[in-house]
């Protein structure tokens, strides 16, 4: 999964953010869709570096997704302003289907903080999990930016790696086995975890400076284990979206939100 950085823009309202309805890109001609893409594209490059437009139409698209879904975010004068894509992947490992979520999203600064792009991506990760009660799934992602690791090690009781927590065995092969098959190039022959993404998050100055300041114990983590980050290189995480996951996740989701509303900041 790829989130974004903090790059200056003119700050908006975070309540002119609005949801445009998900995106099926399957059931777009493909003239369509190209438009779709390149107007998509216009956005994405004020976000992140190192990826061409048709890279980024690859991705999104993700052919090889049994389902794929995007979710457009415009604000109230209809401006596109950011991106959440979320795919489902059945690849066959130890004889067994395994359910495999994965996403890329991107809101420009002034629009964040909303957790969007969260709420789009559980609603999909619940869905499958109703469908296929019974089958392993699990969230796959190389984020490409220490805001991102933060973000999904915030809201999921249950990720690895972390610092502190042991990755169990099963995770641990598991997350191997998707980094190589999907999390791109080792970037690093002594940490299989390490990979070439090549998304490159613009950073301020003053956002680089915030982020390798900051006191989070799971931000130090990202930054020492995956000092290249700024040229492209993400670190490969997993989350089991088990039934125990899920529920003290939202649980933990919901107890932030009162406290961030009784607390005073």
């Amino acid at each position: 999964m790829k989130v974004t950085s903090n790059r200056c823009e003119p700050k908006e309202s975070r309540s002119k953010l609005v949801e445009a309805e998900a995106i099926d890109p399957g059931l777009m001609p493909k003239e369509e869709l190209d438009v779709f893409f390149r107007r998509l594209y216009r956005v994405h490059e004020k976000i992140f570096a190192g990826v061409s437009p048709e890279s980024f139409a690859r991705y999104l698209s993700r052919r090889d997704a049994i389902r794929t879904r995007i979710q457009v975010y415009r604000n109230a004068t209809g401006k596109v302003v950011g991106y959440c894509a979320v795919h489902i992947f059945e690849p066959h490992m130890d004889n067994r289907i395994i359910g495999v979520i994965r996403a890329e999203a991107g809101l420009l600064p002034g629009y964040r903080g909303t957790n969007a792009t969260l709420w789009f991506g559980g609603a999909e990760a619940l869905r499958y999990k109703a469908l296929h009660p019974l089958r392993t799934t699990v969230l796959f992602a190389t984020p490409v930016h220490p805001s991102s690791f933060h973000m999904l090690s915030k809201y999921l009781w249950r990720s690895y790696p972390y610092p502190g927590r042991k990755t169990p065995r099963w995770a641990q092969r598991l997350l191997e086995r998707l980094a190589d098959s999907a999390g791109g190039p080792q970037a690093d022959p002594a940490d299989p975890l390490l990979r070439r993404v090549g998304w490159i998050t613009r950073d301020t100055v003053q956002d680089h400076e915030k982020w390798h300041t900051s006191s989070e114990p799971d931000i130090q983590y990202f930054l020492r284990r995956n000092p290249r980050y700024g040229s492209g290189v993400g670190l490969a995480m997993i989350a089991p979206l088990s039934p125990r996951n899920l529920l003290v996740s939202a649980g933990q989701y919901l107890l932030h939100l009162l406290l961030r509303k009784i607390l005073p900041r």
